[in-house]
């Protein structure tokens, strides 16, 4: 029966489970954050359907995107749109293709980005000892404080994170959910949020921390140069700095991305945005070692440094060249030899999978 797949699916088309709100704000609630949980262990693919008008915090749409599923919304009239993209379709299995030539596109997806917020996307993947003394919570607080940001203040699994930040807390709430955990959120109340798994590994445990950060007015940063004045940032590169000095890290990306306000801390509306910008990458130290990286020689066509410990250095790239930012990574990623760099740093991230099925 359809009420075996999931007791707060709205329907199930196809292969699909939809959930739909009518919120305003939609927040990661413990029956849509349970939802998500169970559709990532079956066959099915989430759709998040709700009004034009809805917002999703930050929290909704990393899980959302984790879970492999798509946001969808309902105009006054009734048809349906991609929210990703704003092209019409006719049924929610389309949400995974290519829009025909001949699609309609919302109006909201047809003018200039909105104004709003400009914030960092991080994303960390680091290694942790599995034994009585690691604490997990500690990297993300740390990262924030460098960059001369506040501190966390609350913790929980849903949403709004009520419980008082207490990284030991946490960490008995993730130990509990191995051998892999569900995302953990913290928010500092200066709009700005992580989320944090951690799974287990032959060699100990894999942490992977995510966060959208708030850094002031989007319009104001693309003035200043975008994503290459984030690499030149100097909190940016002590965050990146101390990350490789104090922990250790597989691999890091910022990006400058653009936000909305919502009514619990940013996330985003369905209309036009200014895409993601990768600002710098971290590279750690055993990726240095295993691929034989010649830091020299990619400094000499890229703007990189060693970071970290002196006998196991880590690579900090900062794409402030003056050429677009994707093509400073994609040329970066050529010089590296992507197929051997991602073949590296999938290593960690299978085990991890693994360690979750």
């Amino acid at each position: 029966m359809p009420a075996v797949l999931h007791p707060v699916a709205d329907s199930w088309p196809a292969d699909l489970l939809v959930y739909e709100s009518r919120a305003q704000t939609v927040v990661l609630s413990a029956a849509l954050s349970g939802f998500l949980d169970d559709v990532e262990t079956s066959d099915r693919r989430p759709v998040l359907l709700t009004p034009a008008t809805s917002r999703l915090t930050w929290a909704v749409a990393d899980r959302l995107r984790r879970a492999g599923g798509m946001w969808a919304f309902r105009d006054s009239s009734g048809s349906l749109y991609s929210a990703l993209s704003g092209y019409e379709v006719q049924e929610l299995t389309e949400l995974w293709e290519e829009p025909a030539s001949d699609s309609r596109r919302h109006e909201a997806f047809t003018r200039k980005p909105f104004a709003g917020h400009a914030c960092l996307s991080v994303d960390i993947y680091a290694r942790q000892r599995a034994d009585s003394g690691t604490v997990i919570g500690e990297l993300g607080d740390t990262f924030l404080q460098d960059l001369d940001l506040p501190e966390l203040a609350a913790w929980g699994v849903h949403e709004p994170a009520t419980r008082r930040w207490n990284p030991a807390a946490m960490t008995r709430s993730i130990q509990e959910q191995m051998p892999a955990s569900r995302p953990h959120l913290a928010v500092n109340g200066y709009n700005s949020a992580l989320s944090t798994t951690v799974a287990r590994t032959r060699t100990g445990l894999l942490e992977n921390t995510r966060g959208l950060i708030w850094i002031g007015d989007y319009e104001m940063h693309r003035k200043l140069g975008g994503a290459a004045h984030i690499a030149r940032h100097e909190p940016v590169n002590r965050a990146l700095t101390r990350l490789a000095e104090d922990f250790r890290p597989t691999v890091a990306m910022v990006s400058l991305a653009h936000a909305v306000q919502t009514d619990y801390g940013l996330g985003q509306r369905a209309a036009s945005r200014w895409p993601d910008e990768p600002a710098a990458v971290l590279i750690g130290a055993w990726a240095v070692r295993d691929l034989g990286l010649d830091v020299d020689d990619l400094a000499r066509k890229h703007d990189v440094e060693h970071v970290g410990s002196r006998r196991a250095p880590s690579v900090l790239l900062r794409l402030s060249g003056p050429d677009p930012v994707w093509a400073q990574f994609v040329a970066f990623a050529h010089d590296l030899d992507e197929e051997r760099l991602a073949s590296a740093l999938a290593v960690d991230f299978e085990r991890a999978d693994r360690g979750r099925s």
